[in-house]
C-alpha cells in the first residue's frame, strides 16, 4: 500500500495493474474505527482481483486536515468523496471509476456519484437511507455508553456519540438527506448489499431501479458480527466481500502497468507538517511523523510517540492521537503516533496473530519507533498511551533508557497473563476486596447460581476463574504490604518504579475518577499520596473527574490534553544544544 494526500484527505492506494478503480468510502467515527482492519482488508482483496484501490479519510475525519467541529461537515464530506474519485480518475491507465460505500460511506457516495454523474459503477453497503434514522441511531449511541455520575451534563445540542461529534448544525444537515428521493441515477450500475430481509425489494432497490439504474441486490450476512468491536467477536463477512468482488471485477481489463501516484505523500497544516513513514524490521509498521513548521520547532523537546488504543489504528481513540498530535506541533513538539505490528495498517509478524493486545513482545515494536525519530535526530521521547497503549508504554520504558517520560491513562494491569481475556478483564478489574468477597459469598449462598456455573460454557467458566484470581491477587497484595512493612521487600512493579526511577524517567499516571484501573494500583501495592505514587520518585498521579475510561467526552479529552500538555513543559530537557532539523524521506510502499 502507498500513502497519498489529496486536497487536505489522506489516504492509502493499494496498487494493482487494472483499468477500474475503486474508491472505498467508509463509515464515519466509531463505526470506522470498529471496521478499520477489515475495511483495509477488503481493499487488498480487490487491489489482487486487478482493481486499484483507495480507501481515504473524509476532511475532519481519521488523518485528515480539519476537525468534525467545522462548519459545513456533510458538504466538505461529500467533497472528499468526488475529490477522492477525480484522484483516481487521474491516475494512469485508470479510464473506470467505481464507488464503494459503508453506512454513511454509502449515502456519501451515492449524493457525490449523483453530483458527479460519470461514476461507473456504484455499491452500497448497509447504507443510511434516512439522515434523520441515523442521527437518531448516533443519539442512541451517545445514550448507550454510560457517563459517571459527576460528568458535567451536555452544554449543546451537539451529539457525542463514541467521543465522535456530530454538532447541531451536521446532524441539521443529516436530517435533511433521504436517497429515497433521489432524482437522477448515480450510477448505471448499483450494487446494493444489505442486512433487510428482502434487499430486492427494498424501497432503496425500486428507487434506483424506478431512476434506471441497473440494481442487483444481495443480503448482508453477519453484518451485525462485521460492525462491532474485535473483543465483541468481530468478523469478516466473506460472503458480502465475496459478493462485491465479483460484481466489480466483471468486464475490467488489466493495465499495462501497475500506477504509482504522482506526488509524494505530504500533508502540510498551518503548524504542522505530517509524513507517513514505514519502520521497523523490513519497514513493515506505519506510523505518522507529525512536526511543527521549522520556524517554530523546538529541537531540544523530546518527541511525543502515541501508541494504539485497544484494537484502534494510529489516530487514537476518539481521534485523540491526531488532535493531540497537531496540538503539541502548534508549541514546537514532533510526535509521532503508530500502529504496532497485527493492528491498525500495520501487518503481523510472522508467525504471530493479528489484533494481540498487552503481549510485551510489542515493545519491540515501539522501541523501533523509537529507532527511528532518533534516527532523524530525536535521541529522547515521550511515551502516551491509553489502556492497552499505556501497558506498553510502561514495559518499554523499563526497557529502554532513550524513553524520558511516559504519560499513562487509566492503565488497566501492569501485568498480563496468556490467556487472560480482555472482556472477563473489564468486568474483574474494577473489584476491590471487599466487592469480591460479596461476590463470591453470593455465589456460595445461592445454588441456582451454581447451576448455572456448572451448565455453562467457556466463558463462565473464564469469568468464574478470573474472579478467583482477582481475589488471590488481592488477598496476594495485602500479604506483600504487610511484608514490606516488616522486611522492606517490594514487588516487581514497585521494583520498576523504582529502576525507572534511577534511570532519571518522569513517569504521569491518569485515571479517570473511579475508572477500574485504580484498583491495580491496590493489587501491587502501590498508594496514591496527593498528587504522587506514595514512595516513588518522578511517578505523579492526576484524576480527571466527569470522565469515562475512554475520555469519550470533549471536556474530558480537554482535560487529559492540558495535563499532557502541562507534563511535557515540565519534564527536565537534556543539556545538549539543539539538535538539527531533521529531513524525513518519503514513504515507500510496504
Amino acid at each position: 500500500m502507498i500513502p497519498v494526500v489529496f486536497e487536505g484527505c489522506f489516504g492509502w492506494l493499494h496498487p494493482a495493474a487494472g483499468n477500474r478503480g475503486v474508491v472505498l468510502c467508509a463509515p464515519h467515527g466509531y463505526e470506522e474505527l470498529c471496521v478499520h482492519r477489515q475495511w483495509a482488508g477488503l481493499a487488498e482483496r480487490l487491489a489482487s482481483a486487478g482493481m486499484p484501490t483507495l480507501r481515504f479519510d473524509y476532511r475532519g475525519t481519521g488523518n485528515s486536515i480539519g476537525d468534525d467541529e467545522e462548519p459545513q461537515r456533510l458538504r466538505t464530506w461529500i467533497d472528499s468523496v468526488r475529490d477522492a474519485a477525480s484522484w483516481m480518475r487521474a491516475q494512469p491507465g485508470i479510464n473506470e471509476v467505481a464507488l464503494v460505500g459503508l453506512r454513511l460511506g454509502g449515502t456519501l457516495a451515492t449524493l457525490a456519484a449523483k453530483e458527479l454523474g460519470d461514476v461507473d459503477m456504484l455499491a452500497l453497503l448497509a447504507p443510511v437511507v434516512a439522515g434523520r434514522a441515523y442521527a437518531r441511531e448516533m443519539k442512541a449511541l451517545a445514550a448507550f455508553s454510560p457517563l459517571p455520575d459527576d460528568a458535567p451534563p451536555p452544554d449543546s445540542d451537539d451529539i457525542e456519540a463514541g467521543g465522535f461529534v456530530l454538532t447541531a448544525e451536521t446532524v441539521a444537515a443529516l436530517k435533511g438527506v433521504d436517497l429515497l428521493t433521489l432524482d437522477r441515477k448515480p450510477a448505471p450500475r448499483v450494487l446494493l448489499i444489505d442486512p433487510a430481509a428482502d434487499p430486492a425489494g427494498s424501497r432503496l432497490a425500486q428507487r434506483l431501479g424506478a431512476l434506471g439504474a441497473g440494481v442487483q441486490a444481495a443480503a448482508f450476512d453477519g453484518f451485525e458480527e462485521f460492525i462491532c468491536e474485535i473483543h465483541y467477536g468481530q468478523r469478516t463477512p466473506e460472503a458480502a466481500f465475496a459478493t462485491l468482488t465479483d460484481w466489480l471485477r466483471q468486464g475490467a481489463t488489466m493495465a499495462a502497468q501497475v500506477g504509482e501516484p504522482r506526488a509524494a505523500a505530504r500533508l502540510e497544516m498551518p503548524d504542522a507538517i505530517e509524513t507517513p513513514v514505514f519502520f521497523g524490521r523490513d519497514a513493515r509498521l506505519v506510523g505518522i511523523c507529525c512536526e511543527p513548521r521549522p520556524q517554530i520547532a523546538d529541537r531540544s523537546a523530546p518527541a511525543v510517540v502515541f501508541i494504539n488504543t485497544g484494537h484502534h489504528h494510529h489516530i487514537g481513540i476518539n481521534r485523540m492521537a491526531v488532535t493531540l498530535g497537531r496540538r503539541l506541533a502548534a508549541q514546537g513538539i514532533t510526535s509521532m503516533r503508530i500502529d504496532i505490528a497485527g493492528i491498525g495498517d500495520s501487518p503481523a509478524w510472522p508467525g504471530r496473530p493479528e489484533n494481540e493486545l498487552y503481549d510485551r513482545r510489542s515493545c519491540a515494536d515501539v522501541r523501533a519507533a523509537i529507532d527511528c525519530l532518533e534516527a532523524h535526530g530525536h535521541h529522547e521521547c515521550v511515551l502516551v498511551g491509553l489502556c492497552s497503549g499505556a501497558y506498553l508504554a510502561f514495559h518499554t520504558a523499563v526497557q529502554d533508557s532513550r524513553v524520558a517520560s511516559q504519560v499513562m491513562a487509566n492503565l488497566q494491569r501492569f501485568i498480563w497473563r496468556k490467556g487472560d481475556s480482555l472482556e472477563v478483564a473489564t468486568r474483574t478489574n474494577n473489584k476491590r476486596s471487599g466487592d469480591l468477597a460479596d461476590e463470591l459469598a453470593g455465589v456460595l449462598r445461592d445454588p441456582n447460581k451454581w447451576l448455572r456455573l456448572l451448565r455453562g460454557g467457556r466463558k463462565e467458566w473464564r469469568t468464574a476463574w478470573a474472579l478467583l484470581r482477582r481475589a488471590g491477587e488481592l488477598a496476594g497484595a495485602a500479604a506483600r504490604r504487610a511484608s514490606t512493612a516488616a522486611f522492606g521487600t517490594e514487588g516487581e512493579i514497585a521494583r520498576s518504579f523504582r529502576l525507572l526511577a534511577g534511570m532519571g524517567t518522569q513517569s504521569l499516571l491518569v485515571y479517570s475518577a473511579g475508572d477500574p484501573g485504580l484498583v491495580e494500583l491496590e493489587v501491587h501495592n502501590l498508594r496514591i499520596d496527593g498528587a504522587r505514587l506514595a514512595g516513588h520518585r518522578n511517578v505523579r498521579v492526576s484524576i480527571i473527574t466527569g470522565a469515562d475510561h475512554t475520555l469519550t467526552r470533549r471536556a474530558a479529552r480537554e482535560a487529559f490534553a492540558r495535563l499532557l500538555e502541562q507534563h511535557l513543559h515540565t519534564c527536565p530537557r537534556p543539556q545538549a544544544a539543539p539538535l538539527p532539523q531533521p529531513a524525513w524521506r518519503r514513504a515507500e510502499a510496504a
